[in-house]
This record gives structure tokens, C-alpha cells and sequence, in this order.
């Protein structure tokens, strides 16, 4: 069993992020609604373990499976790179704004932030779509009676 979840780890660790994200994106979006500035300690939180599993994710990413099997890889393993280090920015960004005395984003800061916030948002959300063709439309990954439907193709 344990075996089966180190060969599953990417699978396994991605979603976190994914959700993470979206659900940081709507917290932040529904204090923004709700009190028209964005204090940069609150939810914090859900950015840096959005971050973490980001970078969780494109650490796991099982390339050599993929690699002459499928078309995706390269969009694929470009919007998770992007995705780590947006979010990463916005943690860093958040953190700075919290040290510099935690006041509120108004104004062109919190429409910037909001962007950026979505263009996470939006890439993390590639990042799935094309990790899903990988695994539905090519057969990466996948094993059927313990054989690999797109065995890996030698280097």
C-alpha cells in the first residue's frame, strides 16, 4: 500500500492546490465585497499552503511517464511552473503588506492584487485541464491488470 501511494504522490498532492487556491480567490474575493478593502493577514493562510502545494505538485510531476507519450506535457509543466511562482508572488507580496503594518489593499493595490489573485486562479485551473488530457485522452498514468496502458517511452 505504501508503495502504491509513492507512485501516486503527484496525483495524490495536486488537488490540494487546485482547491486551495479557488477557495482562497473566493475568500479574498467575498472580504473584499464585504468590507470593500482586503487586509493582507486575512487568509493568508490559504496562500501559503496554496503555495506549498503548488510547488509540492511541480516537484512530484511524474515527467519521465509522460515524456514522448503526450503532446500536454510541455503546456502542462509551463502553467504548473507558472501557477507555483504567481502564487508564491502573491504570498510574498501579502506577507510584505503584513509586515510593512498590515494595511488594508485599496484602490489600484487591490484591483493589481485581484488580477494576479485570477490569473492564479485561471493557470491553476489549466494546469488541471491539461494534467486531466494527460490521464483521459493519452493514458498517462494509467494502469489497467498492472500494465501501463502508454508505457513510458525509452530516452
Amino acid at each position: 500500500m505504501i508503495s502504491e501511494i509513492f507512485n501516486h504522490l503527484h496525483p495524490i498532492i495536486v488537488h490540494f492546490p487546485i482547491a486551495i487556491i479557488v477557495i482562497a480567490l473566493c475568500y479574498d474575493v467575498i472580504q473584499i465585497m464585504k468590507n470593500r478593502a482586503l487586509m493582507p493577514n486575512q487568509g493568508i493562510w490559504l496562500w501559503l499552503t496554496a503555495a506549498l502545494g503548488a510547488w509540492l505538485s511541480v516537484a512530484t510531476g511524474p515527467e519521465d511517464d509522460a515524456r514522448g507519450n503526450t503532446t500536454y506535457l510541455d503546456v502542462h509543466s509551463t502553467l504548473a511552473d507558472l501557477t507555483a511562482w504567481v502564487v508564491t508572488l502573491l504570498v510574498v507580496w501579502r506577507l510584505w503588506q503584513t509586515f510593512r503594518g498590515n494595511r488594508p489593499f485599496t484602490k489600484f493595490i487591490l484591483v493589481s492584487y485581484l488580477i494576479l489573485s485570477i490569473a492564479s486562479c485561471t493557470l491553476v485551473l489549466g494546469t488541471g485541464y491539461y494534467g486531466g488530457k494527460m490521464v483521459y485522452s493519452d493514458g498517462i498514468g494509467v494502469k489497467v491488470n498492472g500494465t501501463d496502458v502508454n508505457p513510458p517511452k525509452a530516452h
